[in-house]
């Protein structure tokens, strides 16, 4: 160790003192070590032995040896050479020529490593660090594998001659032949192709290729165009084999504080109107951050035609809504302004149902009350509708809720008191009827004192918690739900989580006077043998008041439907989870949601069964009932298979409904490649919407871009 680092000092003298090293002349600090040094007197040449190291600005060069010649200013490094430079790039050769700054090399047989695992081989290399590299001979992967040790890429690019433009990050080969798992697949003159630092380039993407059965072979080839830092805008042509032809324009802008992001779609396409009709859909987006807290985003979502965006793939939504909202949240208060319109796709809606918001004004604040325990919320809000199903209507709204905790001896109680007061403006439009107009107000108190008492048992082995809840409810005020257009409260159905909630309805319009006692029982144990289990059973008594919908089948029985659930998680590679209402009287089952799911070895599964009574669905024509198996395997080499089949059961039939299949595979360890071969079965019906099957070959090659439409939309969303 003094030998060297005598050596070192031995070394660095010499050099200052032949002035052989410009980099110490201007400035740059140079770590020099070696084994063993000679200096020629005659031409200033200097050999270095052994070990050699030497370090400057982030850059290092070991070697065998290093002979340095003073009049080239050139050193020539031969013997495992390995020169690592600044952005963490590992160069190898049995020799090279570098000038004392490191920023020119020639080597031959050079062997390089980038840090995102990307590699060159080549016969011979000419590296210039800041601008272009050239490589003779070249062979470019970007998978990330052991090539030094033998191991084949899963594909490489093989060229006469690669250049490297560091200044503009691009990759240039020509005379290129593809190769997958060494075997020749595609022959190009030239392909040029961004390197490990892009994010973004200008440029024709790889095109896409999906077989529908209604719309036969559809291609199209996007164009990408970066237009500064903030901005850019893509093209994409769709050609449908059967139907006609499309273009889909995306513009993306960024400000500090503000983003837009809008696509225009135009096609000459067959429609259920005409064989070719011009058709048209914008979907625009802008969020921005303005002063003192608040958001603002506005959408523009519309279509010139009911089902273009649906038939044609490109949104699946059977309504597009279009909206200003602004809104601010702090630590007590939440404000927020909205505006929308909805266009109805369903062969049902029409311009006089489509709704309209214009516009509705919410504001909440929830603070502390007068003891530390309670808490109020203050609620206010206003709304406009118009062409709701027949009706233009305007409700005002005041709402406080008074609520207090109180934990005595192992019981907690809780006390809720509030008031809502409502104003309705209520235009009805029935068809070839005079319009008429009613105005109504309702005032609706509303109190609750509900009980809670925690038991917990414990053994050797197990736990579990008991914990049952009684609820005694009031709603009072005058029943208005025979005048007032319900719009909040829709769908209603009673069930675990908003059984003890004070308005279960968490809406305003439909709120029926009466009172309730609402009780039930949820258990959380673990055992060391079964596992963990939780469930809850529980259930809702009229005392007062007419029926409420949501409660039973019928809506006449005092007692509601009692709602249940199991959940249970062996130790063993799956769990078990139930829910469902059982009528009181006779515990029929009217509506069920069973899931088994789990994984054994390579094998994932989950099974899902649903079965729902007609009356909790406003709009089903009968009874529902499905069943969904889900499947993924992992298999050998990298791949993975997965597919959904949903089956439909009502009525008694079994009827094969959506289906989903795919075969993934994602290159390994190599991280360079994903090829996926997908299947999906849409069962969406509606004029020229049929159900469709539809095939998608995917195939990504790292850098060089995708051949799908998903994974498209997918990596320039995340740019």
């Amino acid at each position: 160790m003094l030998f060297r680092r005598f050596m070192l000092a031995f070394a660095t003298a010499v050099l200052a003192f032949w002035g052989a090293a410009p980099a110490l002349a201007n400035g740059k600090d140079i770590s020099f070590e070696a084994d063993t040094v000679s200096v020629n007197d005659e031409d200033g040449s200097m050999l270095a032995v052994g070990n050699v190291q030497m370090k400057q600005a982030g850059m290092t060069l070991t070697a065998d040896e290093v002979r340095y010649n003073r009049d080239s200013d050139r050193a020539v490094a031969n013997g495992n050479v390995v020169f690592v430079d600044a952005d963490g790039a590992i160069h190898k050769s049995d020799m090279m020529v570098l000038d004392t700054e490191f920023t020119h090399i020639v080597a031959e047989t050079l062997r390089s490593r980038y840090p995102d695992g990307s590699f060159f081989i080549a016969d011979s290399g000419d590296i210039k660090t800041a601008s272009i590299s050239v490589f003779d001979g070249s062979r470019f992967s970007p998978c990330d594998c052991k090539f030094e040790n033998g191991e084949t890429p899963i594909w490489d690019l093989r060229a006469t001659s690669t250049r490297h433009n560091v200044e503009t990050s691009t990759i240039i080969h020509r005379n290129v032949r593809m190769h997958i798992l060494n075997l020749p697949i595609l022959y190009l003159p030239y392909l040029a192709h961004p390197d490990w630092s892009v994010r973004r380039r200008s440029g024709f993407l790889a095109p896409s290729f999906v077989v529908n059965s209604d719309l036969g072979l559809t291609a199209f080839i996007p164009y990408y165009q970066v237009i500064d830092d903030t901005r850019d805008i893509e093209f994409t042509p769709y050609r449908y084999q059967h139907r006609g032809n499309a273009l889909k324009t995306r513009y993306r802008q960024y400000w500090d504080n503000s983003e837009l992001n809008a696509a225009i779609y135009t096609a000459s396409v067959e429609t259920y109107k005409k064989n070719r009709e011009l058709v048209a859909a914008v979907d625009a987006n802008y969020a921005a951050r303005i002063g003192n807290g608040w958001n603002v985003n506005m959408r523009v979502n519309r279509a010139s035609q009911d089902t273009f965006m649906r038939r044609y793939k490109f949104d699946s939504s059977t309504s597009l809504k279009s909206e200003v909202v602004a809104e601010k949240l702090d630590t007590e208060r939440y404000y927020r302004v909205e505006a929308s319109d909805i266009q109805g796709l369903s062969s049902s809606d029409t311009s006089e149902t489509d709704p309209t918001v214009l516009p509705h004004v919410f504001y909440e604040k929830i603070g502390p009350g007068l003891r530390e325990t309670q808490t109020v919320k203050t609620e206010i809000s206003a709304i406009q509708v118009d062409n709701d199903e027949g009706h233009d209507m305007s409700r005002w709204t005041g709402n406080v809720e008074l609520s207090d905790r109180i934990d005595t001896g192992g019981i907690i109680t809780e006390v809720k008191t509030g008031i809502i007061g409502s104003y309705y403006s209520v235009q009805k439009k029935p068809a070839g009827a005079t319009t008429k107009t009613d105005d109504m107000d309702r005032v609706t108190p509303q109190a609750s004192i509900g009980w809670r008492a925690p038991v917990s048992l414990a053994g050797s082995s197990r736990s579990m918690v008991l914990e049952p809840r009684l609820q005694f409810a009031y709603i009072g005020g005058k029943d208005g739900s025979a005048d007032i257009p319900n719009r909040d409260s829709a769908d209603y159905r009673i069930d675990e989580a908003n059984l003890f909630l004070l308005n279960r309805y968490q809406g305003y319009d439909y709120l029926r006077p009466g009172s309730r006692a609402d009780m039930g029982v949820s258990a959380v144990a673990s055992d060391a043998l079964v596992g963990d289990v939780t469930g809850f059973v529980g259930a809702s008594y009229r005392l007062s008041g007419k029926p409420s919908s949501g409660l039973t089948v019928d809506d006449d029985d005092n007692l509601s439907d009692i709602v249940a659930s199991l959940g249970i998680n062996p130790n063993m590679p799956f769990q078990i989870n139930w829910s469902g209402r059982l009528a009181s009287s006779d515990f029929e089952l009217n509506e069920s949601r069973t899931t088994v799911s789990g994984k054994v070895r390579k094998l994932g599964y989950t099974v899902e069964h649903v079965q729902m009574a007609k009356p909790y669905f406003q709009s089903a024509a009968s009874d529902l009932e499905e069943m969904k198996l889900s499947l993924s395997y992992d298999l050998p080499g990298g791949w993975t298979a997965s597919g959904t089949q949903i089956w439909d059961l009502s009525n008694g039939k079994t009827r094969r409904d959506s289906s989903t299949a795919a075969l993934k595979w994602t290159g390994g360890i190599q991280n360079c490649l994903t090829i996926s071969l997908d299947y999906d079965r849409d069962m969406q019906s509606d004029r020229d919407i049929s159900s469709t099957d539809e095939f998608m070959l995917t195939v990504n090659f790292k850098y060089l871009g995708s051949i799908t439409q998903n994974d498209l939309f997918k990596r320039n969303e995340n740019k």
